[in-house]
């Protein structure tokens, strides 16, 4: 009697996974969801295959603002509870990537730092490549791309190009360790 309770079970989470994950456009084959998604806003949201989102901790918030923006999260990706992704334009998170516990990935500022706050400065697209791993509390600001392989430490803002299997950490965010090629 044991494996059909566990298939069924099985059959449960897929149903209540695609379930939470109703208002994207694209879902791939099994999905995770544990706890809470918030999906919202009028751009769209594309799910790889195998992606986890394990909402038990807090919340994650997929945000596609506008009907042109765009959130990809790709193959085997990881999202932890309390991330947010917000995007004006477009954020890609890769193949296997990670995004730690109450992580924000934003494409836009939302207003300018100087001059006239009610302006909306142009969106800059977010790129996580494979295999990245961003730090909790960690910040992605527009213009933020984390090549292949890169980890950004716990804390960092980050807002610019950070290559291939380098470490990044500190305020402001500064190289840590770089992996040796070989």
């Amino acid at each position: 009697m044991r494996p059909l309770h566990q298939s069924l079970s099985r059959e449960l989470g897929k149903l209540m996974a695609r379930l939470k994950l109703r208002r994207c456009q694209e879902i791939g084959d099994s999905p995770t969801v544990l706890g809470r998604v918030w999906i919202h806003g009028a751009g769209r949201v594309l799910v790889g295959h195998r992606v986890v989102l394990d909402g038990r901790l807090a919340p994650i918030e997929l945000h596609a603002m506008s009907p042109q923006s765009v959130i990809i999260l790709g193959d085997d990706a990881h999202i932890e509870g309390g991330a947010s992704l917000e995007a004006l334009s477009s954020i890609s998170v890769g193949r296997g990537a990670r995004l730690g516990p109450f992580s924000k990935v934003m494409d836009n500022q939302h207003h300018p730092l100087r001059g006239n706050r009610h302006e909306r400065p142009p969106s800059v697209p977010l790129v996580i490549e494979e295999g990245v791993t961003v730090g909790s509390r960690a910040i992605l600001l527009p213009g933020a791309q984390l090549q292949k392989g890169c980890t950004v430490a716990p804390g960092t803002v980050i807002s610019r190009r950070i290559p291939a299997g380098v470490t990044v950490g500190g305020a402001p965010a500064r190289v840590l360790r770089r992996e040796v090629m070989g």
